[in-house]
């Protein structure tokens, strides 16, 4: 198995970050012989701003952007996926919210 953990929390250091490093390297994933790749979406820069070119992506009227199909293609090499990340408010931060909107497009997620 393969598992996708995409993690989503500007400090490198934080508990989101240790949590994520223990999943992969603990009895849970690596142990077990599966395969594991990181998304460190602060790190990488993703950009999550849903813009007029993601909607129109939506109404499938427009062109997928190269940084939403490798991750696109990062997910379908993937098994499991693993989402981890702060609670801000009682829900994720907008950088996993906004991976989630511009990444799960019409016609590939749904």
């Amino acid at each position: 198995m393969h598992a996708l953990i995409v993690v989503a929390h500007p400090d490198p250091q934080s508990l989101t970050h240790r949590v994520a490093a223990h999943l992969a390297e603990g009895v849970t994933l690596s142990d077990a012989g599966h395969s594991v790749e990181f998304a460190d979406l602060a790190a990488e820069g993703f950009d999550p701003r849903f813009t007029a070119a993601d909607f129109a992506l939506h109404l499938r009227k427009g062109v997928l952007p190269a940084d939403v199909a490798a991750e696109q293609a990062r997910v379908d090499r993937a098994d499991a996926l693993v989402l981890v990340y702060p609670v801000y408010w009682w829900s994720m931060p907008g950088l996993i919210k906004g991976w989630i909107d511009r990444v799960f497009t019409n016609g590939w997620a749904y």
